[in-house]
């Protein structure tokens, strides 16, 4: 079960570790997805320059590392809604993970993302 929990963020974490503090805009105890798990309220995601900043609920971590995703590894982004929940799935390059993120986290991110040659749906 850990195993399974903790997969798709140790391939991210091989490639975006980070020992940064949180950034100022960080919220915690989001919903959100990374890779086929679903962080039900235990997800921490700031928004930075260099990319998206994302940590667990320290008592839910399980030893998962803090990980900072630079804005150049998002290669598609597309809605994904639910139910009255604005969300959009972010696929990245490398690993092939995709996050799900809520539109309230990602709304800072808009010039960021417009800079890598997405548009703000």
């Amino acid at each position: 079960m850990i195993f399974a929990f903790c997969h798709d963020w140790n391939r991210l974490a091989k490639l975006y570790r980070t020992k940064e503090a949180p950034p100022l805009n960080f919220s915690r105890m989001q919903i959100g997805c990374v890779g086929l798990i679903d962080y039900k309220g235990t997800l921490n995601v700031g928004i930075t320059p260099q990319g998206i900043y994302l940590s667990i609920f320290p008592l839910f971590s399980f030893g998962l590392t803090p990980l900072l995703i630079p804005w150049s590894a998002i290669r598609k982004i597309e809605p994904a809604n639910q139910l009255f929940i604005k969300r959009f799935r972010l696929y990245l390059s490398s690993p092939k993970v995709t996050l799900i993120l809520s539109r309230d986290i990602l709304e800072p991110a808009k010039e960021f993302l417009a800079a890598q040659g997405f548009e703000w749906i």
